[in-house]
Order: structure tokens, then C-alpha cells, then sequence
């Protein structure tokens, strides 16, 4: 095992996205058995803690330009810790990228940081590194602590020209750009003079805590990625599970992690790789993980061909046999309604009641969330409550995200 830690510090290379599809989950299960997911060495030999992720971004091939520029980032951890480390990845650029400088800070606000918080990152003692197509790297650890629900600043300075980047592609948060140059010390806000809401290469943050401290990855799409909150609202309804986790004492808080992406499917690759391919890099990989949440298929109801529930149902089987292989707890979300939408229709309906009472009834997940029960409307269960719907008849309100953070029980997940 020492052996494979060694390797694992170095450049990892993740390709389960260009696996063929029917390789995809025995490359997953060999992943697992050799413990390649990426990790720093130093974890498997800490006395005093783990390795835990405290915030997360998953990937999709965005096509945005970074050209010679520096870009600043802002991303909230949930629990805190110390060492903390970042994970940068090119898994889906077409070409290598160099990242000539990486800072990690504390925002004061919007591309400024507080004073004297911008802290170099090096990457096995490098301060820059080379990641060819595939590959992703944890840095070194840097700030010695770490706050929970803490804005931190992750500033890249990219040379050369990418016309197509890693990344994530609905941030709702703000992203800084800088003139030509590298700007990634620099503390103040001067040299940013764009912005985007999209997060590029950087898909992981974690620190080290207490072996005691876990953490809750939900997989998921729009619903739960955040739409329809306000930029750098952090609404999403894992947002709102954290704040209900940040009551409990400091030994029983579990990290949340967020792995949706906006318009993804669990079974067809679209936005994004499906759900189903991208499950152990997003889910299953995280450090620290403890339990995890599937709260996706409407897509594949509401914009596929599905004629019945059973492609869905496989498909979680399997997710469920995978998360169990590492003694994982698992729970299912049943989908929420979505009559009204301009794709709804009456056999849609019905499969997603398919769906819905197989989640409810098969006991195939160690615990159910009813989110349909939660914010569907009781006089016309087939629709959103009209306080939930953000207006669009399948999105959320910023309410209707936090009725889906207080359905869950957190005996549930701790």
C-alpha cells in the first residue's frame, strides 16, 4: 500500500470519462481496489487525522478562453480543518495546461482578499505544474487552519491560450479574470477587470480533521447544483443542509459536498458525462466520504425517451452495489414533480411515479429522502407548491431548496 500512496501524490490520470461505456464500471471497481483516487500520501500516515473534503466542483469540457490571465476564484468550505489542500484538474482540457502560479487567500470582498491571507500553493514542492489531458493533482497543504463556511480566494495565473477549459460550468458565484499577467499574488482587486460564474480547474478543496469528521456527497443536476438562486447566494439546498449541520457539536459535523450539474442525466452523456460514468470521480472518490445522496433522473424522464422506470432503476442498483463495495451508506431522493414544464407530459407522469414508489417502497437504499412529498403541491401532486417553484414549474425557489435541507433527518446521514 505504501507503494500505491506514493503514486497516488503524484499526477493522477482520471479517464473514466473517455472510458468506453461498457468499461466504465469495471474501471470504476478497479479504482477502488487499487486506491487510486488521487490522494495525497501523507493521509494514509496521519496520527492525528484524515483527509476530508470540505468543498467541491464537478467537472464538465466548458467552451471558455483563458488566455495568459490570471483567474480568481471564490468557493465557501463547509467544516474547517488544518493543511488544506486543493485538487486541480485538466481531465477533459484537449491539450496540457501549465499553471505558472497558484495562490490560495481569504476574500474581503469581491477580487480583493484580506490583508496578508494570499498564501503560495506548490504542487511536491514545485510552485508550478504541468497537467497533460487526463490528469489531476492535489497540491501541497497550505494555511495551517481553516474556518468552516470561510470564502477562500484560488487564484490561478494560466500562460498560453485554451480555447476549450475543465470546469464547472453554473457556479452562481462570481469568478475574477485579469488582464494579461500574472496577477495570482496580488491581493488587491486592480488587476481583475472581468468576471464570469464559472469555476475553472480546480474541482476539490479538503483539510485535515478529526478521523471522526465525514462528509455527505449529494450527486445531482440543477436541483441540486442551485438554479434559480441569486450570484454568490449560496442557496443551494446543500448549502442550507450545512447551516443545519454547522448546530450539531464540532465532533458530529459532516462536510457537505455539492456533485450536480445543471441539465445533467443520469444515464445519456449531454451536460456534462452522465451520472452513472462520472459517479466515482465525483462521488465515490471523495475524501472522507461517509454517505451519499442520489437526487437525479428527471432529465432523463423529462428530456429522454423513457417509456418505463426500469433503465433508472438499474442504474441506481448499481450506484447503490458501488457505494456499498466501500461500506458507504447511500440514500435515495425521490424526484420531484414537474407538470407545467414545457417537456411535461402525462407518460413522463407516470414514469416518474414508477421511479418515485420504487425508491419509497424497494429498500434497496439505506434511506429514503421524500423530496416529491416535500414541495409538491397536496391538491395537485403532479405540480410544485406554488411557494416552492422558482417559476418555471420544475425549478426550485430559494424556500423550496430549503423545504429539501429540512426534509432531511440527520440521523439520516451522520
Amino acid at each position: 500500500m505504501a507503494v500505491m500512496y506514493a503514486f497516488a501524490f503524484k499526477v493522477v490520470h482520471i479517464r473514466e470519462a473517455m472510458v468506453r461505456p461498457v468499461h466504465r464500471v469495471v474501471f470504476a471497481a478497479l479504482l477502488l481496489v487499487c486506491g487510486l483516487a488521487g490522494l495525497p500520501a501523507t493521509q494514509a500516515s496521519a496520527a492525528s487525522g484524515h483527509l476530508v473534503a470540505t468543498w467541491s466542483a464537478s467537472s464538465d469540457r466548458l467552451p471558455t478562453a483563458i488566455g495568459d490571465q490570471t483567474i480568481r476564484m471564490v468557493v465557501r468550505t463547509t467544516i474547517g480543518g488544518t493543511g488544506l489542500r486543493i485538487r486541480l484538474s485538466n481531465v477533459y482540457g484537449r491539450k496540457a495546461v501549465t499553471f505558472k502560479s497558484a495562490f490560495v487567500g481569504l476574500q474581503a470582498y469581491g477580487a480583493e482578499l484580506e490583508s496578508a491571507t494570499n498564501q503560495l500553493v506548490t504542487f511536491n514542492k514545485k510552485r508550478s505544474i504541468r497537467l497533460q489531458p487526463g490528469q489531476a493533482v492535489w497540491s501541497d497543504p497550505v494555511m495551517k487552519k481553516v474556518a468552516p463556511s470561510q470564502n477562500l480566494t484560488i487564484s490561478l495565473y494560466v500562460p498560453g491560450y485554451h480555447a476549450e477549459v475543465t470546469g464547472h460550468e453554473r457556479a452562481y458565484a462570481t469568478t475574477f479574470l485579469s488582464d494579461p499577467g500574472n496577477h495570482a499574488g496580488d491581493e488587491t482587486a486592480g488587476p481583475f477587470t472581468y468576471t464570469s460564474t464559472q469555476w475553472y480547474f480546480v474541482d476539490r478543496v479538503a483539510v485535515t480533521t478529526s478521523k471522526k469528521v465525514r462528509s455527505v456527497v449529494a450527486l445531482g443536476d440543477s436541483l441540486t447544483d442551485g438554479a434559480g438562486q441569486n450570484t454568490d447566494a449560496n442557496r443551494r439546498w446543500t448549502d442550507y443542509l450545512y447551516q443545519r449541520m454547522s448546530g450539531l457539536p464540532a465532533a458530529k459535523r459532516m462536510s457537505v459536498i455539492n456533485a450536480g450539474i445543471a441539465g445533467n442525466q443520469v444515464l445519456r452523456w449531454g451536460t456534462g458525462p452522465s451520472a452513472l460514468s462520472r459517479y466515482y470521480r465525483d462521488v465515490l472518490s471523495q475524501p472522507g466520504v461517509k454517505t451519499v445522496v442520489i437526487f437525479e433522473g428527471v432529465n432523463d424522464i423529462s428530456k429522454g425517451g423513457l417509456t418505463s422506470a426500469a433503465p433508472l432503476i438499474n442504474a441506481y442498483k448499481k450506484m447503490i452495489k458501488l457505494a456499498h463495495a466501500k461500506k458507504l451508506r447511500v440514500l435515495g431522493a425521490t424526484l420531484t414533480p414537474f407538470s407545467g414544464y414545457s417537456s411535461w407530459t402525462p407518460e413522463r407522469e407516470r414514469v416518474r411515479q414508477q421511479v418515485n414508489k420504487w425508491i419509497r417502497t424497494s429498500k434497496a437504499f439505506d434511506g429514503v429522502l421524500d423530496f416529491d412529498r416535500a414541495v409538491r403541491d397536496p391538491e395537485f401532486p403532479e405540480q410544485l407548491l406554488g411557494s416552492y417553484d422558482h417559476g418555471d414549474h420544475l425549478h426550485l425557489s430559494d424556500a423550496g431548496r430549503r423545504k429539501l435541507a429540512y426534509t432531511v433527518r440527520l440521523s439520516q446521514v451522520l
